[in-house]
């Protein structure tokens, strides 16, 4: 055979398999990617080998914003330690041969400041003192730190971040705030504000702090990667005082300084080398690659950026400020002494009227409460902060912090609040009652939904009873009118809990009350099927809030089969928006923009 028929039969040949080959490194490619995932799974970080309540509880740094000013804020990658170690030859935690893994994170920090921190420090604000906040962003431009969907951002987004730029846009949670400075989603901007979002405005935010006191917290709220940018460490509280607040601190009835402290609770997973680790793909096995996932469970504590801290404490009163920062995490905190319980003294939006003892304190993403503990007379005792939410491993997750009463008590006298439960819990903690306000606007029936996308993909969405399940995208549907006060029923026909955020306002949760009905899907189109509650009924009678939720809030949790009632007045005008924050749920497409108009 000549070499000429050789060279014509291996033509012909590759011509008629050139496909098959083409299919075959495809699918190779999608192998092999996966498998890495699954190696890099394997490589990660065991929770089990890392030690516990060893390393100190952070105290977070605070801007003193009380007299107001300008403050520009960078947003800066750091390499920052969380309490991770390589296990040294002795085999010994704790030990001068373990190796301190350090983590690349993600973080806020002032203008000369040596470095920015995870979480951010922590701004102290006074009512009526507005103040003023450039989000300077200075992340490298080298893309995004975690796996990014590009299934489930904007064009824009995504072409921002091949070019290694990455957007970000700063919410203040809780806040009373003009919707230009609010962090609505499509006000991101990218470093140097090269490229922004299609809702910004201006780069200096305002702050007005026009409400009551209250426990705040800031985060990143970019369209899409949520998620991440909170994964990767862009959160930090915001503490907002007011002349009845410092009164109480005053009066010695609130603990102050040294003992308060502000505690943010989140989940984490990492590499083998105490890297961050986020799954990057998803159960379903034709979804995008990379893929968001319906949650996110780590296997690792963090509070205040720290794994498992052990906090030393006086045998005294202490005011913690608690937030949940996770992702996707729910916990039902409880100690493990059953006599030492919380008292609850404030909910998101401002103090109660009176301490409300509680054995057990339940925290959905993006909540917060304002309790008091009482250590005094427990020298020398030692407490496990635990976690008893039914996905929480008991040797893991299960557990939050150590606090040790072995700090000697110190000349400042013991804070008065109330935590004598013979008494009735008598401390007034407010002059004013907590009552809802006059309904004055519409009675809005909204509902969750739970759908499945092009891919099979859970997707989780909101709309409204008469116009079924809707994208974050379609045209707003909710458009109170400016100054109106509006009943909100929220019906929950998904098999999961949620905690609804409503931007701008703070609102009073009138009641709970079972329902039954039917998420019946419509298919519009091949690709899209759309969702309506049918058949809805009421069951039994309404049921007040608990006496823990009973104060102002922003974020409400709403149970499976629940369709529970809000109030709340909208008094700024513009453009906000209202989500889960579960923010897996939120990221894909459990948010709404709302709109808040001027009448002639």
């Amino acid at each position: 055979m000549t070499s000429k028929l050789l060279l014509s039969k291996w033509r012909r040949y590759f011509k008629l398999y050139l496909p098959f080959v083409f299919i075959v490194a495809v699918l190779a490619g999608i192998i092999f990617s996966r498998l890495s995932v699954t190696m890099a799974a394997d490589s990660r970080l065991d929770p089990r080998t890392q030690p516990k309540f060893i390393n100190s509880l952070p105290s977070l740094a605070r801007i003193d914003a009380t007299n107001g000013g300008h403050f520009d804020v960078e947003i800066k990658e750091t390499k920052q330690w969380l309490g991770l170690y390589s296990l040294g030859a002795d085999s010994i935690y704790g030990t001068d041969d373990d190796a301190r893994l350090n983590t690349t994170v993600w973080g806020y920090g002032l203008q000369g400041q040596k470095s920015v921190t995870y979480p951010g420090s922590t701004f102290v604000a006074q009512k009526n003192v507005p103040i003023e906040v450039l989000w300077d962003n200075k992340l490298p431009k080298s893309g995004h730190l975690l796996p990014v969907d590009k299934s489930i951002i904007p064009k824009s987004i995504e072409k921002a971040l091949q070019k290694g730029l990455v957007p970000t846009v700063t919410h203040l949670h809780g806040g009373h705030t003009e919707w230009t400075s609010d962090g609505f989603s499509e006000a991101w901007f990218t470093q140097d504000f090269s490229q922004t979002g299609t809702s910004w405005v201006k780069k200096n935010y305002s702050y007005a702090n026009d409400s009551r006191a209250a426990t705040l917290w800031y985060h990143d709220h970019i369209l899409g990667n949520s998620r991440l940018s909170l994964y990767a460490g862009l959160a930090g509280f915001y503490l907002l005082r007011d002349n009845n607040e410092i009164d109480l601190i005053n009066r010695n009835i609130l603990p102050s300084g040294d003992h308060e402290k502000e505690i943010i609770i989140q989940d984490r997973d990492f590499t083998a080398d105490g890297q961050l680790y986020y799954p990057p793909g998803s159960n379903d096995l034709h979804a995008p690659y990379p893929s968001v996932k319906p949650n996110f469970y780590g296997d690792f504590i963090l509070v205040n950026g720290m794994a498992w801290p052990k906090l030393a404490v006086e045998p005294r009163k202490y005011r913690l400020r608690l937030a949940n920062g996770s992702n996707s995490r729910f916990y039902n905190l409880k100690f493990n002494d059953s006599k030492e319980k919380f008292y609850e003294i404030g909910t998101e939006q401002g103090l109660l009227e009176k301490p409300v003892a509680l054995e057990n304190l339940v925290l959905a993403p993006g909540e917060r409460a304002d309790v008091i503990v009482d250590f005094t007379g427990d020298s020398g005792k030692e407490f496990i902060l635990r976690n008893f939410d039914d996905k929480a491993d008991p040797n893991l997750t299960g557990q939050i912090m150590k606090i040790a009463v072995e700090q000697p008590l110190s000349n400042v006298p013991n804070a008065t609040v109330d935590t004598n439960e013979n008494d009735g819990l008598t401390t007034q903690l407010r002059s004013d009652k907590i009552t809802p306000p006059a309904q004055t606007g519409l009675t809005r029936k909204l509902v969750l939904f739970e759908n499945t996308d092009e891919y099979g993909r859970k997707l989780l969405e909101l709309g409204t009873l008469a116009d079924g399940s809707l994208r974050y995208d379609d045209p707003i549907t909710e458009k109170p009118k400016l100054g109106t006060t509006e009943v909100w029923e929220l019906y929950n026909t998904t098999q999961e809990p949620h905690p609804i955020h409503l931007h701008l306002v703070s609102f009073l949760i009138l009641n709970r009350q079972n329902f039954a009905g039917s998420a019946v899907p419509i298919i519009t189109d091949l690709r899209k099927i759309k969702l309506f509650l049918q058949n809805a009924g009421l069951i039994g009678n309404p049921e007040p809030p608990r006496l823990s939720e009973k104060g102002w809030k922003d974020t409400v949790v709403v149970n499976p089969g629940e369709v529970v009632r809000i109030i709340a007045t909208f008094d700024k005008p513009g453009y906000y928006i209202w989500h889960c924050h579960i923010l897996e749920h939120e990221d894909f497409d459990m948010m709404r923009p709302f709109e808040v108009v001027k009448t002639p």
